[in-house]
């Protein structure tokens, strides 16, 4: 069991360094008016929480280069609307 745990909590971190991080830097870059950016804590705590859940969806696409790119265009482009 502790190996899962341990497994679970590293691809969490993973998914979050790999997909939430890079989309809040590319919105920060271009002052983008996105709640995501104003209330940066609230948005990482809502990620945390969000990306625990769907660890499982997300480790995937994490661990591979062109859908990580795929995640982020569509993640930025629905923090746009």
């Amino acid at each position: 069991m502790k190996y899962f745990i341990a497994f679970y909590i590293a691809g969490w971190v993973l998914s979050l360094l790999r997909l939430y991080y890079p989309s809040i830097k590319f919105l920060k870059r271009f002052k983008i008016e996105s709640i995501l950016v104003e209330r940066e804590y609230l948005g990482w705590f809502v990620a945390i929480i969000g990306f625990g859940i769907a660890t499982p969806l997300t480790l995937p696409i994490a661990l591979s280069d062109k859908l990580s790119k795929e995640f982020i265009v569509a993640f930025c482009d629905r923090a746009l609307r």
